[in-house]
């Protein structure tokens, strides 16, 4: 679980160890890197979800990269999937654990706690991210009427993020798949968009740059969302993650983002860099709030 850091926290250099407490039950941007620890770390026989009570669309991508690098690394790790019915059915609807295209199949018209809103969607290649972000604002937009405010502020987000794959996940060619997906899911009072890839990582892309070869995974995260610093010199490139962190903080949401071995995590408390179990690529997590988007609050 994730503590409370002082809201200073990113001005400082420090890092921190995430407290393990081992509670698998919910899977979420701030535990899931417990089940990492688990499974790359201490080398557990299997993925063991069986007392998952819920998942985020972050934890679920996460794990969709994590079998992917387990198969690739040639370990056999059997995959236990959660006990209950909602959360298992979600899974599956989200289209865990094979990587869907956007646009696929329709989202459900009722609220059922099994329903997924944008099941797990490819980004492969720059030419596509139009579309996928089309697709993922009209799911959202069936579901729930938008202010035109928020639409262009969720659009805006999306393509950037989305934009990140193709553009820095294998920069230096050195990756052959580096498999970007994402996913978005609705909650009684957020919206929840994840991105996620297993390519260089953001020290990889970096390090391509003059001057910040060798930056640690750590480095490269507080130069990103700190200062602004992007793998290209060129005046006017750059800075696109960092200023979608300010907006996410001004809304008071929570914004994750997580490369090698760190994670640089925000929510309205407070903000810092810790230590995570290393692996590859660069994921996203970004809980927003459903006023935002001119959603009102659902009723219990």
């Amino acid at each position: 679980m994730i503590a409370n850091p002082s809201a200073d926290a990113l001005d400082h250099p420090g890092r921190h160890r995430l407290e393990r407490r081992k509670d698998l039950t919910r899977l979420t941007i701030e535990t899931i890197d417990d089940l990492l620890d688990l499974v790359l770390e201490r080398k557990a026989g299997s993925i063991d979800l069986r007392n998952a009570r819920f998942v985020d669309p972050y934890a679920l991508l996460l794990l969709d990269l994590l079998m992917l690098e387990l198969r690739d690394r040639g370990r056999r790790v059997d995959l236990v999937r959660p006990a209950s019915p909602v959360v298992n059915r979600w899974m599956g609807a989200m289209g865990f654990p094979s990587a869907k295209p956007a646009g696929g199949a329709e989202a459900p018209s009722t609220r059922d706690p099994a329903s997924a809103l944008q099941p797990i969607a490819s980004i492969d290649d720059e030419s596509h991210v139009g579309r996928i972000v089309d697709g993922f604002e009209q799911r959202l937009a069936d579901r729930h009427p938008l202010s035109d405010d928020g639409r262009r502020s969720l659009i805006a987000i999306m393509i950037e993020l989305f934009q990140n794959v193709p553009h820095h996940s294998n920069a230096d060619g050195s990756v052959e798949d580096p498999h970007g997906i994402a996913a978005m899911q609705d909650y009684e009072d957020s919206i929840f968009l994840a991105i996620a890839d297993r390519g260089i990582g953001l020290r990889g892309s970096l390090g391509l740059r003059d001057g910040y070869e060798g930056i640690t995974s750590s480095q490269a995260l507080r130069a990103i969302l700190d200062q602004g610093v992007s793998r290209f010199d060129d005046p006017g490139r750059g800075g696109e993650l960092q200023r979608i962190a300010r907006i996410v903080r001004s809304w008071d949401g929570t914004f994750a983002v997580r490369s090698g071995d760190a994670l640089l995590y925000f929510d309205d408390k407070g903000a810092d860099v810790y230590d995570v179990p290393e692996f590859p690529g660069v994921q996203f997590g970004l809980r927003l709030p459903r006023h935002i988007f001119g959603i009102g609050m659902l009723e219990s």
